[in-house]
């Protein structure tokens, strides 16, 4: 399957279900190198236009529940996920703090408060802040939260690297080879008919 000219438009849940099957197992393979393991705590999905085009058509084909869906629904599902695929020059990511029990809910995640503002890529000596996609969801009395959507400029050089600087984490890896090509070939905002 060729997921980066299915990524180029939204199909929408009848067309999508023909091919849900298929698209599932490529995307599952396409985002294989794009995941990093910091730590069994927290693990980075570095995102793109065809990750981000994946969310959307899943989540009209779970509301469609078999039904047609009206456009309105589309342009939802477009403007909640289309701010997370990065244009060029960007890195969009989730972040996952990584629970492994209910209990972990109200134990261990608050203490990982914050984490939002803790990544740092790094590259030939720069070193750039990650910043939250939606900061509303950060506001004064918001839940701790163990998913992330972040994004940054992409640092330019050689070493490619991603730290977190957190009380509760203080990690810091190198982005593998594979990972560092699957970010430079990625698809990207610009590329696609559906971002905003």
């Amino acid at each position: 399957m060729d997921l980066r000219a299915a990524a180029r438009r939204i199909l929408g849940p009848e067309e999508y279900r023909k091919i849900r099957d298929e698209a599932v197992e490529a995307v599952a393979a396409y985002k294989r190198p794009r995941y990093l393991d910091l730590s069994d705590r927290i693990t980075v999905l570095f995102e793109d236009a065809v990750t981000v085009w994946f969310q959307i058509e899943e989540a009209l084909y779970a509301e469609s529940d078999g039904r047609p869906i009206d456009g309105r629904l589309v342009g939802e599902a477009v403007r909640a996920y289309a701010p997370m695929a990065p244009r060029r020059g960007e890195v969009s990511m989730t972040l996952m703090v990584n629970l492994y029990s209910e209990g972990e809910l109200r134990t261990l995640l608050p203490r990982y408060a914050g984490i939002e503002r803790s990544v740092r890529l790094r590259a030939g000596g720069v070193e750039v802040a990650a910043r939250p996609v939606f900061p509303e969801d950060y506001g004064e009395g918001a839940l701790p939260r163990s998913i992330h959507y972040l994004k940054a400029p992409m640092p330019e050089g050689g070493g490619l690297a991603i730290a977190v600087i957190h009380p509760a984490a203080s990690l810091e890896a190198p982005v593998p080879g594979e990972t560092a090509e699957a970010l430079r070939s990625g698809l990207y905002a610009e590329d696609v008919d559906w971002a905003l």
